[in-house]
């Protein structure tokens, strides 16, 4: 009969991290109701996609695809890895959701708000903070302007007067020259009721992915907003 390996050793680490888990329970203050998150789909927005066609027709430039842009998708697939076939009909679906691609800060949407409302912040009584602002480098200011511009012409920033003022900053991105608005709110987070709900168990989920093939998405245009 064979012996049981370990059993003794991994009930005293489970053990271990319940007690350890025990001692840093943090009070949470209560989430009010208009807070709550809910999901809401009036109507199915995948019912009204156009059909992908096996043999899609020769590319011609559509809206927001332009053949600049096509050229750009092409110079960034490796050829041997998809078929000419098969860049086809990918640049058949860009043709088709050609709304649904941003190239640039002004091409960026929103969400609809009748299926993401705009996120309130739940917070605890607290008495409005002014953080001083630092410095513009004189150098930097009109890089500084132009981005204000641009973030506010998208819809990410918008007018408003207010009792509450936070520090922000600049920072550069990695092509050497352009500059990343970076909002310090550390304040914000202080007062900030948190949500009690906790993250997988990063060991366990990567178990789940091994020897597996993962494919994801990431808009990286809009990845710091």
């Amino acid at each position: 009969m064979p012996r049981k390996v370990g059993v003794p050793s991994d009930l005293h680490t489970i053990k271990k991290e319940i007690l350890t888990s025990g001692s840093k329970n943090l009070p949470c203050s209560r989430y009010a109701a208009k807070f709550r998150i809910i999901r809401n789909f009036p109507t199915d927005p995948l019912e009204h996609l156009p059909t992908l066609n096996p043999n899609p027709p020769p590319f011609v430039p559509t809206g927001r695809y332009t053949q600049e842009r096509k050229d750009f998708i092409d110079s960034v697939h490796d050829p041997k890895f998809l078929w000419p076939e098969e860049m086809a009909a990918v640049h058949h679906v860009m043709m088709l959701h050609e709304e649904a691609f941003a190239w640039n800060e002004e091409e960026k949407g929103q969400f609809k708000h009748e299926y993401f409302p705009p996120v309130e912040m739940p917070v605890i009584a607290h008495t409005p903070w002014r953080v001083p602002a630092l410095p513009i480098p004189p150098g930097i200011l009109d890089q500084i302007v132009e981005a204000v511009r641009v973030k506010i012409k998208a819809g990410v920033y918008e007018p408003s007067s207010s009792s509450y003022r936070t520090r922000w900053f600049a920072v550069l991105k990695k092509d050497g020259k352009s500059l990343r608005l970076v909002h310090d709110l550390q304040p914000l987070n202080a007062v900030t009721i948190q949500d009690a709900s906790l993250v997988p168990i990063l060991e366990n989920l990567a178990e789940l992915y091994a020897c597996r093939a993962v494919l994801a998405t990431l808009d990286v245009l809009v990845g710091y907003d």
